[in-house]
């Protein structure tokens, strides 16, 4: 849990309040700490239930040259067994919330990975910000791990993949890409053997990008795509063998 809150403070610190919190949940507990306000009820340390394994400040997360100050480019988390990584991204085109005040030239993306106990922290950064070509780094698409910075974002240049849901065993990609004004949904089909030849390419309609992609998030399988509308509805497009597709809310 990343917590980031605007400071401020009558000793003139203007800097945001952050802090990086790694939650142990595989206990359930039957204590609720919004129904307890003064705190009195809460259990003890060797309760079971829900704990914080680590915690980093915000001078920690300075350290490891993950604070966001007030220019947050945090795009999520991830974990493996023995890191947290800090994923940050900064494009070109980036408007509203999550505009920088200084843009990159093209973009940057970053996977920083915190270690839970003493050792070494990672980094892997997208050395390819573009050349006279604009042309980027190429990886295996295959490959892709918490610790690799999301290359995958600009695979598609001008386009920029928004969100990406792959189903590896199926062969199935599913890709929202916004290229300025336009914005389409992609769902890009893999043989399901592997033999000499290419996939195929199918476009949905142009409208499923506002009934999907409100939250910016898309999920799913070879037979679900599941995304969120502009009225918070929950909206799942299925799909059958002939590559039809039923809406259910």
């Amino acid at each position: 849990m990343y917590l980031w809150q605007p400071n401020r403070s009558a000793w003139g610190e203007d800097e945001p309040i952050e802090a990086l919190a790694v939650w142990d949940i595989r206990s359930p507990s039957s204590y609720r700490p919004s129904q307890d306000p003064t705190g009195k009820a809460k259990p003890n340390e060797h309760h079971t239930g829900p704990r914080v394994i680590r915690r980093f400040s915000f001078s920690d997360l300075a350290f490891y040259r993950v604070r966001q100050r007030s220019c947050p480019t945090l795009r999520c988390l991830e974990l493996d067994e023995n890191h947290v990584y800090v994923i940050q991204e900064d494009h070109r085109w980036v408007v509203g919330q999550e505009e920088s005040e200084s843009h990159p030239r093209l973009h940057k993306v970053k996977s920083t990975g915190i270690p839970f106990s003493v050792g070494p922290f990672w980094e892997d950064e997208c050395g390819a910000d573009g050349d006279v070509n604009l042309s980027f780094c190429q990886r295996n698409p295959e490959s892709r791990r918490a610790q690799q910075a999301p290359c995958w974002r600009h695979e598609e240049f001008p386009y920029l993949t928004i969100s990406e849901v792959k189903d590896f065993e199926a062969g199935v990609t599913f890709s929202a890409r916004h290229c300025f004004m336009l914005e389409t949904i992609s769902i890009n089909i893999k043989p399901r053997i592997h033999m000499t030849g290419h996939g195929y390419d199918v476009s949905l309609k142009d409208d499923l990008w506002g009934q999907m992609l409100e939250k910016g998030q898309i999920h799913g399988d070879e037979r679900w795509l599941v995304g969120e509308n502009t009225k918070s509805e929950i909206v799942v497009l299925h799909f059958d063998k002939e590559i039809g597709l039923e809406r259910t809310r």
